[in-house]
């Protein structure tokens, strides 16, 4: 199918601006190891070979500080159904997926386990949705809240946690007396598509890539047809310096339909090259712009800038990191400047260890370390 006239009716709808990242004529991620070690002439070989073997061994340290690093703060940080709200609580589930326990009324329970046999807390209380089929199936439905810091900032912000923690599209989700399962979830998002007048997509594209085929389409309540591949073009033109976090929760949704696309074997042709650039220019201005104790930008990307406000630089490097974790391949996970920015976050969290932190801020961070040190053990 042409996705010309559905693009140029998306732009109508949602006026749509260019990004340009592109154009600003950044070739790609920084060298590999065997690009940009100095070798001895007169030794190359023994030179290349005790560089790996440090760099590897500096990899071991830190992978083993991070999983010091993410256990300590999942032991000695508390979250309850009777005092904080979804915001809070999701969040914690971005970072430890199933293991991130809650107190609930009925005790200490694992927070997804609570929510999908029918659990609910302030900011997360879901509702019957439309008739999705003859087949008699509901949609399932949960509100948006935005600014309030309790119930869901972003469409589809909850269902993309619970794709990332890795819940089946068939799992079972109980609300009241009803019976859903994820697809029902995901089936009302896409029915809701042309509701999203914020023109922010990056939350709906992360379940999208976790439980659609990048060719997928789906029609919209208005009657249109939608597709992956549209709300993915959509993203790559956005100005990322005006968007939320400074553009990486868009990265982040555009990365993941990136690797499902990859993972298939399809070519790369069209808004996914486009995309592919997208995150390859996003990608080196970061690193262009990293501060020299290893912390990202206070303004993420997109220039230089440097506080000494620990929250702050939790924020900012905690985002960006997390949205390297996801997008960037393993010569740049194993890179040097990398690699700082990971130690310069556990050094961060060791030094908040007895300070309140608000909960966004934290979990995207320790969930940007959670990412780092799973694709680097699984490289």
């Amino acid at each position: 199918m042409n996705h010309r006239p559905l693009t140029r009716r998306l732009n109508r709808r949602f006026a749509l601006t260019s990004l340009g990242l592109s154009a600003l004529g950044l070739t790609g991620c920084p060298l590999s190891l065997s690009e940009s070690t100095a070798i001895d002439e007169s030794n190359g070989t023994d030179a290349a070979e005790r560089a790996f073997g440090e760099a590897a061994a500096e990899h071991e340290v830190l992978l083993n500080r991070i999983g010091r690093c993410l256990a300590d703060e999942k032991r000695r940080r508390g979250l309850s159904t009777m005092v904080n709200g979804a915001w809070q609580i999701f969040h914690g589930i971005l970072a430890y997926g199933e293991r991130f326990p809650i107190d609930t009324p009925s005790g200490r329970r694992p927070a997804l386990e609570y929510f999908r046999r029918g659990g609910t807390c302030d900011g997360f209380q879901p509702t019957l949705g439309d008739p999705l089929a003859s087949d008699g199936r509901y949609g399932m439905k949960v509100a948006l809240e935005p600014t309030t810091k309790v119930g869901q900032g972003h469409r589809d912000q909850w269902l993309a946690v619970v794709a990332q923690a890795g819940v089946p599209i068939d799992a079972k989700w109980k609300v009241g007396d009803h019976e859903f399962v994820i697809e029902d979830w995901l089936r009302q998002a896409e029915l809701d598509v042309p509701l999203n007048y914020e023109t922010e997509f990056s939350w709906t594209l992360i379940p999208l890539s976790f439980y659609r085929g990048t060719e997928h389409r789906f029609t919209g309540r208005d009657g249109d047809t939608y597709s992956t591949e549209l709300l993915l073009e959509s993203e790559v033109s956005r100005d990322l310096s005006a968007s939320v976090c400074g553009g990486t929760h868009r990265l982040i949704g555009i990365a993941y339909a990136l690797r499902n696309r990859i993972a298939e074997g399809k070519p790369l042709s069209g808004p996914w090259n486009d995309a592919a650039s997208h995150l390859k220019a996003a990608i080196e201005l970061t690193r262009v712009n990293q501060n020299p104790d290893g912390s990202y930008s206070t303004s993420y990307m997109h220039r230089t800038g440097w506080c000494n406000d620990l929250g702050e630089m939790l924020g900012t490097t905690g985002h960006v990191l997390e949205f390297l974790a996801i997008a960037a391949d393993q010569t740049t996970l194993r890179s040097e400047w990398v690699r700082r920015s990971a130690t310069k976050l556990c050094d961060i969290l060791e030094w908040c260890r007895n300070v309140d932190l608000e909960c966004g801020v934290l979990y995207h961070a320790l969930h940007g370390l959670a990412e780092y040190e799973r694709r680097l053990a699984a490289g």
